[in-house]
Order: structure tokens, then sequence, then C-alpha cells
């Protein structure tokens, strides 16, 4: 399913196996080595049909661990040489900003159980994967969709009034809240996919699981209503934690949500 050497319109996957501000539970590192690990073992079958073509690996950034900064420079150098489609494989979700900050959108749409719009977190820290996309709208000032969020402080949800975000909470979603949501979107889209947006009982393997969230077949039709319709320039899947799953139930999930997103790039390519 993965190839290295890419053809025009081929959809291209980079592991980013950053792991330098998490806050509870450590081993997103691990991700993409664990996902190229077992994707050979299990089928291509997505919604739509087997993928047409194989996914083109530029492998893994090298990053140096502890170091969030220069690792963001270092994320950002490698996509600044990657042309969309592409998919991010990580890590932790603060790799996301080196992301934006190449593709630089004009939405931005950012499927977690989380904003991840702190100012600090923990506090005294204002670069983490608890406050990246408050530091990426700061920088970049885009308009965002937030999808599948159940679990904040009071302060983020402020700022995401304050900005004009559109918010679809957890105990909110529909089909027809989606829609509603995507009629507010034009321009250049990046999506980002944190699988704690799923239950923790679908997907044990996250650093900071949150109870009351989305079924696995939920969010592959909320991908396909996105994707399909928004046509991002790059889509990433971030925050899974090997260490903290369960006989793979997580990394099976991943697979699949992964080759789901890759077919739909495809069309769009």
């Amino acid at each position: 399913m993965l190839k290295h050497a890419c053809r025009e319109g081929d959809v291209k996957l980079v592991g980013v196996p950053m792991e330098d501000t998490l806050s509870f539970r450590p081993g997103t590192r691990f991700a993409p080595q664990k996902i190229r690990q077992i994707l050979p073992y299990l089928e291509y079958t997505t919604l739509f049909g087997n993928v047409a073509r194989p996914l083109c690996d530029l492998g893994d950034v090298d990053l140096l661990q502890g170091r969030p900064e220069e690792n963001l420079a270092r994320i950002e150098a490698t996509l600044q040489k990657v042309d969309p489609p592409f998919i991010i494989l990580g890590g932790e979700h603060t790799a996301t900003l080196a992301a934006l900050s190449v593709v630089k959108p004009d939405v931005y749409i950012h499927i977690d159980a989380h904003f991840d719009l702190r100012d600090e977190w923990p506090p005294g820290q204002r670069l983490s994967h608890a406050t990246f996309a408050r530091r990426a709208h700061e920088k970049l000032g885009f308009y965002a969709i937030y999808i599948g969020v159940r679990a904040y402080d009071d302060e983020e949800r402020r700022y995401t009034e304050k900005a004009g975000f559109y918010v679809v909470e957890g105990r909110d979603f529909t089909r027809e809240a989606i829609a509603d949501a995507v009629s507010t979107a034009s321009g250049r889209v990046y999506l980002t996919l944190d699988i704690d947006v799923l239950d923790p009982s679908e997907a044990p393997g996250v650093g900071t699981p949150e109870a009351g969230g989305l079924s696995f077949r939920k969010l592959e039709y909320l991908l396909a209503d996105l994707i399909l319709t928004l046509r991002p320039a790059a889509v990433d899947i971030m925050e899974y934690s090997p260490p903290n799953d369960v006989s793979d139930i997580t990394a099976t999930k991943v697979v699949r949500l992964l080759l789901h997103v890759a077919s739909m790039l495809q069309s769009r390519a």
C-alpha cells in the first residue's frame, strides 16, 4: 500500500513522530512506525471501494526529542517541499502548527475532543498540544470550524466566540449540523483529526481520552462529508498513542481512516 517514488497526483504520506509537550499519557512518537507495521496486513477497502493507488510514503521527519520549536521548524521545512494533497501522520497535535504555517488555509477544520485553544498549558507553557491552535490563529488569522469538542476550559469557549468560529459540540453532532457548518466555509482548507474525538471505548490508544465521543462509523461519514465537499489541500491524523492501545483496537481504526482519507484525496487530485 506504500511506495516511495511519487508520481504527479499521488497522495503523499509524511510521518511526524513528535512528542515534546504532551500533558497526560505519552506514546504518540511511536504512531507512524506502528501504522506502517500493520498496514500491509489489513485490507484496503473503504466506503468508496479499494484505494486505487498506493500512498507515496515520504518517511518520517527527522526530529529531536524535547525540542518543540526546533521540531516545528524541521516539519515546516519538510512540508514546504511537498505538493498537496498530503496526509500527515502524527505524533502530537502541536505538529499541526507547522503544517498550518505551510498550507496557510482560509478555513481550518478541527475534529477533536478538545479545542486546543488554551493560552498556556500547563500553566506557564505557551506552546503545547493544548495551545497550538491558538498560536496558529494568532499567526494566520484563519476561520475555524470545530467538530466533536466535549472537554474544554471556559476561556477556550470564549475565544471561539470572540474569533467567530463555528462550533459543533459532540453532543450536538448530526449530519445536518455538519452541513450547516460546511455552508460557512470557502477557500483553501486544512483538516486535522485528533483520534481522541472517538469515544475511548472505540479508541483507547490516545494520550488524553474523554468519555462521550463519536463512534467510528459516524467519524467515517463525517470525513466523507467534509473532504468530498471542501476538498482540503491536506489532512492530518494526530495523537494516536500505541503504548496506550489495547490489542491494536485503535491502530486498526487509524489505518482504516488513513485509507479512507487517501481514497477521497485521490479523487480530489
